[in-house]
C-alpha cells in the first residue's frame, strides 16, 4: 500500500431518513498519518457520516474505499473486520469504568469457556 492512496475515501455519500436528506453528496478523504476533525452545526450530518463509515447505516448512494479497495459495509461487525470502529459520543456508557474499559466494553478477552446459562463449563478446560 503506497502512502499516496487514502486510508479512507468516501465519495458522493447520500443518506435519507424518510423526507429528511441527512447527507447530500458528501466526500471525505483521510490519508495515512493524518488526523481529521469533523466540525459543524447540530444536524449537519457529522454523526450520520460516521455511522455510514462504521457500517451502522447503509448509504442510499455513494462509494466507500478503504486503502483503495471499494467496500460495501453491511453492518458494524463487517466494518470492524476491515479495521473500522466507532466510539460514539455518548457520555459515560458505563461511568464506573475507565475510558479504556468503555472502549472495549463487550470485547474483553475471555480465558474460560462459558456453557449454557452462564455456568462455567469445566469439561472443556
Amino acid at each position: 500500500m503506497d502512502e499516496a492512496t487514502p486510508v479512507v475515501e468516501m465519495r458522493n455519500i447520500k443518506k435519507n431518513f424518510a423526507a429528511v436528506q441527512a447527507l447530500r453528496g458528501v466526500d471525505l478523504v483521510l490519508h495515512h498519518n493524518e488526523v481529521l476533525g469533523l466540525v459543524g452545526d447540530n444536524a449537519a450530518g457529522k454523526s450520520t457520516l460516521m455511522k455510514v463509515l462504521s457500517g451502522a447505516y447503509i448509504p442510499d448512494e455513494g462509494e466507500i474505499f478503504i486503502e483503495g479497495k471499494k467496500v460495501h459495509l453491511t453492518d458494524p461487525l463487517h466494518a470492524r473486520r476491515i479495521g473500522i470502529e466507532m466510539v460514539y459520543q455518548d457520555l459515560a456508557l458505563a461511568n464506573n469504568l475507565d475510558v479504556t474499559a468503555n472502549v472495549f466494553l463487550g470485547r474483553e478477552s475471555v480465558s474460560n469457556r462459558i456453557g449454557p446459562l452462564g455456568v462455567m463449563n469445566t469439561h472443556s478446560m
